[in-house]
């Protein structure tokens, strides 16, 4: 068993690494540059959306059931393990269709859910505000009632899930990674500035950043930065926590009093800076579909940097022809639901050499080749 992890990332993949590491008795440094979830992991909305049955044969399913499922278990013990409260609740969700394709898709969408026991229905567009209390619909033809989804204040999470493995002994160290040292076809170390700390396994987990890793060891890593940004609002009045998205945007009541809504998708490079483009744009789509917005007052704006690998799935697993080594990176809009398997995975993977939690043939590394 591998007696010294070094993991490069203190965001919310990096810290799941750590958490069930730790649960098994591995007690891993993490190395962090800027500080704990200061990446995408700390500005992302935390929303979980549970997959429709209908996509079960998608790559990501499992992924994505096992998340929010890993979630709805994580929000009664976490939060006592780590001493974080991160806001974990239950949040009821409509998908909004605005074409007659949209509509069609929605109602497949519906059946399928029906078909596996969770109550789902059409509605119109009287029936969406009748339900929802706030979602008028606006030019929308109706909508899907789905699933139940929830939500967690993203930063908090991320967090627990740090303290959570540092009273299980993980050490969190500052640090920016420059390096990893390679001896005998294997990871011997991670090089913070001009220290270079052992190591018998390193693991590069640092969301977009970890396409560095693809000049230290000449494997390709293909993960770039996808920014968005994300507006919090104040509604004039205490909203019911209901939650609606219409293609890649989303609005969801939070709290009584907090609204989130987003997202952009910009790919432009490692600039964090927010627009009134964007702050704009992503009014407009939620005042469409719930005027009762736009007497909002607006209490923050921020942008954060998702990892998007090249074909858009999470790449997770070990490096091929370095022993010892390993890649958890990629999980685009979706970090902070699939953080729970992924992070479970990647420990079994890190110790066992093989897991049972999912088929990680499709999130694994080799499939871009060498460098």
């Amino acid at each position: 068993m591998p007696n010294n992890v070094v993991i490069c990332g203190g965001g919310v993949i990096g810290g799941a690494i750590a958490y069930y590491l730790a649960k098994r008795g591995v007690i891993a440094t993490v190395i962090e540059n800027d500080g704990v979830a200061s990446g995408a992991s700390g500005g992302a909305a935390g929303l979980l959306s549970p997959p429709s049955p209908h996509t079960s044969g998608m790559p990501v399913y499992e992924l994505q059931r096992r998340g929010f499922d890993m979630h709805m278990e994580l929000g009664q013990i976490l939060p006592t393990e780590s001493g974080v409260d991160y806001g974990f609740a239950r949040s009821s969700r409509v998908s909004l269709a605005v074409t007659e394709d949209e509509e069609a898709a929605a109602r497949v969408t519906v059946d399928a859910l029906t078909a596996v026991g969770v109550e789902s229905r059409w509605l119109e567009p009287a029936e969406l505000i009748e339900v929802t209390d706030w979602i008028d619909g606006g030019s929308a033809r109706g909508a899907a009632l789905l699933e139940d989804g929830g939500c967690v204040d993203a930063y908090r999470y991320s967090l627990a899930l740090v303290t959570a493995a540092e009273r299980m002994g993980v050490v969190v160290r500052s640090g920016k990674v420059s390096g990893i040292e390679i001896k005998n076809g294997r990871a011997s170390g991670v090089r913070v500035g001009d220290e270079l700390v052992p190591a018998n396994v390193v693991v590069v987990a640092m969301g977009p950043w970890s396409v560095e890793a693809s000049r230290w060891v000449g494997v390709r890593v293909p993960v770039e930065p996808l920014k968005g940004q994300i507006m919090k609002v104040r509604p004039e009045r205490a909203l019911p926590m209901w939650q609606f998205g219409h293609g890649g945007n989303y609005v969801i009541a939070k709290s009584s009093d907090v609204v989130f809504l987003g997202t952009t998708e910009e790919r432009s490079g490692f600039d964090v800076g927010i627009t009134t483009e964007a702050r704009d744009e992503i009014m407009a789509f939620g005042v469409g579909f719930a005027s009762e917005l736009e007497g909002a007052e607006l209490i923050e704006q921020t942008a954060c940097l998702r990892p998007l690998s090249e074909d858009g799935l999470p790449i997770m697993g070990a490096v091929p022809g370095i022993g010892g080594m390993f890649i958890a990176t990629g999980h685009g809009r979706q970090g902070i639901l699939q953080s729970p398997p992924s992070g479970l995975a990647m420990a079994d993977l890190i110790l066992d050499g093989q897991t049972e939690v999912m088929d990680m043939t499709p999130f694994d590394p080799a499939r871009f080749g060498p460098a």
